[in-house]
């Protein structure tokens, strides 16, 4: 019975250090060519935790099979790293005085609760007066909302972020004018260039505005990349998952691993074309928003390649940004190497279904 369980322990092993490769392989290679890849990605975290569980089993048992989980995890340490950033340096900030420092909030705030997702009325006032109180001079915004009413008229929220007065703008979906839902950047600094690069077939939106920070100019990208859009009854199936396999609870699996797919496949090409963008700019860089993706994914690396990670380098912990059920890290602040991330924070607001984000640069 012993060398039976022992048996099945092995090949358990085997499976979850394969899965765990299949993970590091789905950041190279979009989902728009293999698509299955991508669930390993996201499964990353329950994979490496699988494999840390049985290395120290393996060693308590003092078996060489501990070979296994050991390599995986050697070989995937610059993953394990995007996600748990605990042992990194961390940048001081003694000589704050003697540098160019720019302070970056990205928040993706859900349309400000017009919709009534959380039942207190004041949540958007709650909003503005956070983002207000933090005095960030750049605030990249995505699922922006503005319309007539008094609230979030575009004068009205124009007036609120009257620190930061210039602005860029774009409305996906319009409800008149100037008004609807889209995507935001509001700047201390003078804008003196705008540009929207759109995908196809989707309500989701990457901008990019160049600011004259200091004696240089700034090109700041703001992205909202493919969401999920998982219905309401699809987080009741989640939070109510029991493994029965009837043909209701096999459709909800069905339906749910098809939106899944279909974001990923998405996603892929935006970053695809963002990415593209961001290697052309002739200005350095500062890359926000929420990506949709986590850190072990074709998405977050493709955006990342050549830019350095605020959270990496300033934060600490796990960081994950959405307040969902699947809470993961998907909303990112990234640089190119003129900056130097001296803070960062994920300030743990519940005014949204996603954490607000900060970093202060220096130049």
């Amino acid at each position: 019975m012993k060398k039976l369980a022992h048996k099945i322990l092995v090949y358990l092993n085997v499976l979850v250090a394969a899965g765990l490769v299949l993970a590091y392989l789905s950041t190279v290679i979009s989902p728009a060519k293999i698509w299955p890849l991508a669930f390993f990605g996201l499964a990353y975290p329950y994979l490496f935790l699988a494999n840390l569980i049985l290395l120290i089993y393996w060693i308590v048992r003092w078996k060489k099979t501990a070979i296994i989980s050991l390599s995986v995890i050697l070989m995937g340490v610059g993953y394990m790293n995007d996600y748990f950033p605990l042992l990194v340096r961390k940048n001081k900030k003694s000589d704050a005085g003697s540098h160019h420092e720019i302070k970056i909030l990205s928040y993706n705030v859900r349309a400000f609760n017009i919709y009534e997702w959380l039942a207190d009325p004041n949540t958007n006032k709650g909003i503005f007066n956070f983002i207000r109180s933090e005095h960030p001079d750049l605030i990249c915004i995505q699922e922006f909302y503005t319309n007539n009413n008094s609230t979030l008229r575009p004068e009205n929220v124009n007036k609120i972020f009257g620190e930061t007065p210039y602005h860029h703008i774009h409305y996906i979906i319009k409800s008149g004018k100037n008004t609807g839902y889209g995507i935001a950047t509001f700047s201390k600094y003078p804008i003196v260039g705008k540009g929207v690069i759109s995908f196809d077939h989707s309500r989701n939106v990457a901008i990019y505005t160049d600011i004259a920070f200091e004696d240089d100019t700034v090109r700041i990208y703001n992205n909202h990349l493919q969401s999920i859009n998982f219905r309401s009854n699809n987080y009741q199936f989640i939070d109510s998952l029991k493994l029965r396999y009837d043909e209701k609870q096999l459709k909800e699996l069905h339906d749910i691993s098809s939106k899944l797919k279909l974001a990923f496949i998405k996603r892929a090409r935006q970053a695809d074309k963002v990415s593209a963008s961001i290697r052309h700019s002739p200005y350095p860089v500062i890359v926000c928003g929420d990506f949709n993706d986590t850190p072990v994914s074709y998405t977050y690396h493709k955006m990342s390649r050549g830019l350095d990670d605020a959270f990496i380098k300033a934060g600490t912990g796990i960081g994950n940004t959405y307040l969902g059920r699947l809470s993961f890290r998907i909303d990112y602040i990234l640089y190119s190497g003129e900056f130097k991330a001296v803070d960062f924070e994920k300030v743990e607001a519940r005014l949204s279904d996603h954490y607000p984000i900060m970093s202060v640069l220096r130049k």
